[in-house]
């Protein structure tokens, strides 16, 4: 009677009840009766279900730590965009906070927003060839990279467009600044405009580290050596301000030229390179002119 009475009040959720009848059940039994045992488990087992042990509070022992966790386990999200867009988002304030240092703040976004512009070249490009392609990844003081795969067997058309993206797109960001300098008078949207044309004719050498690399693979002999005299003659009529680039890709392109590691001819491949490094060329040139102009030819 008492059993049941103490396991009906169990069902129900009335512990204290349950305990009070199974100790009411254990004071009728003998003090030797093998059944105590069992009576004393199920009162220690409800006691146990009506005063429960705290439990380990790791947000506390873990301090500040602990609660980034919570807080990171609660917004599921959040934590998902972290780790996934982490390293770019770190990469990112870490680039321009190294430009903002050295050159002020406006010159740092104005810089990163060209480079972030010529990476989104690469990164929509591949992306429309139906290639995987990672966000862009910055490195202060050397630049950005876009990391992407695909196929093995790439042609090499499309391997030039995804190289040559990236100075198309970084001409764009250099028209932008240039604009930004001609509606405010900004002379910082200037030099960013006159750095633009300069690295992306820089990033034309064609040698493995820049994009003009895999484009000249996809470019004839006869077009190697147009582009050779075009660099060439580039030295002579463009002043001091671009004679580095142009002596690079006059020197790569002439070892190219050489070197006869055509893999296969594409003959827009060619004039698209030639476009672009007279376009990027211009900018950075009539840049320098103008900012000669407001120092008086200094």
């Amino acid at each position: 009677m008492l059993v049941n009475r103490a396991r009906q009040a169990t069902s129900a959720g009335q512990f204290q009840i349950a305990i009070q009848t199974w100790q009411a059940i254990l004071n009728l039994l003998p003090s030797d009766a093998p059944e105590r045992q069992g009576v004393q488990r199920e009162i220690d087992r409800l006691t146990a279900r009506l005063n429960p042990k705290p439990g380990f509070d790791w947000r506390k022992r873990l301090g500040p730590f602990g609660v980034v966790l919570a807080f990171l386990a609660k917004f599921k999200t959040v934590a998902l965009v972290l780790l996934t867009k982490g390293k770019f988002l770190i990469s990112v304030l870490a680039f321009i906070g190294f430009y903002w240092l050295m050159f002020g703040w406006w010159f740092a976004v104005g810089f990163f927003a060209s480079i972030f512009i010529h990476e989104l070249g690469h990164y929509l490009v591949v992306r429309a060839y139906g290639l995987k392609a990672e966000l862009p990844m910055f490195i202060p003081g050397f630049g950005a990279y876009v990391r992407w795969s695909g196929s093995t067997a790439i042609d090499p058309q499309v391997r030039a467009n995804i190289s040559l993206a990236g100075p198309l797109f970084g001409f764009l960001s250099g028209l932008l600044a240039f604009g930004l300098y001609l509606a405010t008078g900004q002379r910082v949207c200037l030099a960013v405009a006159q750095i633009a044309g300069w690295l992306n004719l820089l990033n034309l050498i064609p040698i493995g580290m820049f994009d003009g690399g895999k484009a000249m693979d996809a470019i004839s002999a006869g077009q190697r050596a147009a582009i050779l005299a075009l660099s060439v003659a580039m030295v002579f009529v463009a002043g001091e301000g671009n004679l580095l680039p142009w002596i690079g890709i006059a020197a790569a392109t002439g070892y190219r030229l050489y070197k006869r590691d055509v893999v296969a001819p594409r003959e827009m491949v060619g004039y698209y390179f030639i476009a672009l490094a007279v376009a990027n060329g211009f900018l950075s040139w009539y840049c320098i002119n103008i900012a000669h102009i407001h120092t008086g030819g200094v």
